[in-house]
């Protein structure tokens, strides 16, 4: 069947490694050797045996289909069972419903309960939906334990999980979480991170000069299958000068955002692209298509010598290993915008996407005519991704005297008004002042330049912590209108939902964040964590909020929820010792500063916070 869509009943089967982005991180290549050998010797021989259709693999899962929940129960099983003694451990979902097939995929509301249900299962386990726990409750070999309803994307009704477990309740146990024993006190001498306020406004807006994610429900693979997909990998830098790094991080940033204002084109984020560094020798393009899912990959170096630069780079299809196109760009630093619009012309050209009028405008388009302040700015960002408070102000020194030399220099505003923004809600001094500076430079910048998405974004963060959740939502609506690929202002848009009091639409809207940028950094599970504890989805907050904390142990608002979970889970010892991490990174932090770091329009979930943590140890 080619181009036509048919809809059936079939049993879908979602499995992903557990605590995938923690081993990436630890050991990128013997990660990815163990997750195809997983696949190979367990998972792919287990569908084969028990007929089940291996319908696409998604980064370090997969997605099956069967015809029968008996069959997909018995793979399941049969894979669990043969992984016990592997490395990993994998999480299996399965789910009957009804599938849209087209093609050789399929998707619809049965494949997506499939993949909430598989984040909710427990590292080595199985769980299971409903409908197929009433096809399978009667088989004696089967023993299930009823994991409560949980809310998913897109269901208005609350969904009913089961865990399929052994006969001594193995398999239905929650995930393995890490004793105040294993943690490390922080030293009282340390102050609290400015960027965990809101962790860099997911990255600063980080898509304007270009929540691996975690290994939940979300998948690394594009959800629009009508767009080709394309990640641009950090280019090298080759200018014998490792000064020069911030010059090629720019460059390819430039060209991350040049390629997602293209609507024919699904562009992964800057975040997941630059967790490639320094990998690039073992991670070749069809190894990167196997990681991320997606097709095309773009990579390259960058040459500064005086005021000559060269890029270098090439497009290769990721299924294949071809090279699609190659190009050697020379040209005087003067003309460096110019070089930039080549590369990013001559990819699409490659790509045979046909552009608009005005995307042509939009792509030729510069933020500024001054090369000096655009260096500047370069050198702004280059800090800004250091992700600490002393960075965060050498930042702010390089945008000032940016903005000194080009006053009209749209984002260099916008990302100057975030750094402003990011103090309210965790420093206990001058957030207000910080935020009429944030409010007025982020005015000033859509003013210069509404087209930009990251100027409406920078609005709408400051509309937020105003309280102004109607206003921050046309800001944040906005900046994904102008950029469909914008993957934090997707995430933005769903924070704001969460504090505006609408935690489900808040979810759905991280995961289609994360579907852009499947290793988002820290923020994005730091948020989610907050949804899951608004929903009372506990277990779920306590796995996002640990994950958080493993990427950022010094994120002041994360100890913070990771104290009011423990507490709601009676585990007041361990809420206890998050109280001492948490006033070791802020002294004189209290109760009463809770209002100005959660931001929540109603009082439910902010009074939660606030008795949790007076249990736990905070002072009034």
């Amino acid at each position: 069947m080619t181009g036509q869509e048919q809809r059936r009943l079939a049993a879908i089967m979602m499995l992903d490694v557990a605590g995938f982005t923690r081993l990436m991180g630890e050991d990128e290549s013997g990660t990815l050797a163990l997750v195809l050998d997983a696949r190979r010797t367990h998972v792919e021989p287990a569908l084969a045996r028990h007929d089940g259709r291996l319908v696409k693999l998604l980064g370090d899962g997969a997605l099956a289909e069967f015809a029968s929940v008996t069959s997909a129960l018995d793979c399941a099983r049969e894979i669990q069972t043969a992984m016990r003694n592997h490395p990993l451990e994998l999480r299996i979902g399965i789910n009957l419903g009804e599938i849209i097939v087209e093609d050789d995929d399929i998707y619809g509301d049965g494949v997506n309960v499939a993949s909430r249900i598989e984040g909710l299962a427990r590292p080595g386990g199985i769980a299971v939906s409903h409908s197929v726990f009433e096809q399978a409750r009667k088989r004696g070999d089967l023993r299930f334990v009823d994991g409560g309803k949980h809310m998913v994307k897109n269901v208005a009704e609350p969904v009913a999980v089961f865990h399929l477990t052994t006969e001594d309740g193995e398999g239905a146990v929650a995930p393995k979480r890490q004793g105040p024993a294993r943690r490390r006190l922080l030293p009282l001498s340390i102050v609290a991170s400015v960027i965990a306020a809101a962790g860099l406004a997911f990255a600063l807006l980080g898509r304007d000069l270009g929540i691996g994610g975690h290994d939940s429900a979300t998948v690394a693979v594009p959800e629009a299958q009508d767009r080709p997909s394309l990640v641009v990998l950090p280019f090298a830098n080759l200018s014998g000068d490792p000064e020069q790094t911030y010059f090629s991080d720019g460059m390819t940033d430039n060209l991350i955002n040049d390629l997602s204002q293209i609507g024919g084109l699904l562009v992964i984020a800057r975040n997941t692209s630059f967790s490639f560094r320094d990998r690039q020798e073992a991670m070749d393009a069809q190894t990167v298509h196997k990681v991320l899912g997606v097709r095309y990959v773009v990579e390259g170096s960058v040459q500064r010598a005086g005021d000559h630069v060269r890029i270098n780079a090439n497009l290769v299809d990721g299924t294949t290993g071809f090279q699609l196109w190659a190009g050697r760009l020379d040209r005087e630093f003067s003309d460096l915008f110019a070089l930039q619009d080549q590369v990013a012309s001559q990819i699409i050209d490659a790509l045979k996407i046909e552009l608009t009028q005005d995307q042509r405008r939009r792509l030729s388009k510069r933020h500024t005519d001054n090369l000096e302040a655009y260096d500047l700015f370069l050198r702004a960002w280059e800090e800004i991704w250091r992700f600490n408070d002393e960075s965060r102000k050498a930042a702010q020194a390089y945008l000032w005297s940016t903005l000194d030399l080009d006053p009209d220099f749209a984002l260099a505003k916008a990302i100057l008004a975030t750094t402003y923004t990011n103090r309210t809600g965790v420093s206990l001094t001058a957030s207000a002042e910080s935020l009429e500076t944030a409010y007025r430079l982020a005015r000033q910048a859509v003013a210069i330049d509404p087209e930009l998405p990251a100027v409406h974004a920078s609005l709408g963060l400051v509309h937020m912590f105003r309280r102004e959740y109607d206003k921050a939502d046309a800001s944040f609506a906005q900046a994904v209108k102008l950029d469909p690929n914008y993957a934090d202002g997707f995430g933005m848009q769903a924070w704001n939902w969460h504090y505006a009091g609408e935690p489900e639409r808040a979810l759905a809207g991280f995961e289609h964040a994360m579907r852009l940028n499947p290793r988002a950094p820290f923020p994005y599970l730091n948020a989610i964590a907050e949804v899951h504890f608004s929903l009372g989805n506990l277990e779920a907050a306590l796995e996002w909020s640990t994950e958080a904390l493993e990427r950022n142990p010094e994120a002041l608002r994360q100890r913070l929820l990771q104290g009011a979970i423990l507490t709601e889970l009676g585990q007041i010892e361990d809420a206890e010792w998050e109280m001492v991490e948490a006033l070791a990174l802020q002294p004189g932090i209290t109760i009463a500063n809770l209002p100005d770091i959660y931001p929540y329009r109603e009082g439910s979930t902010l009074n939660r916070l606030e008795q949790a943590l007076r249990t736990a140890g905070l002072p009034e």
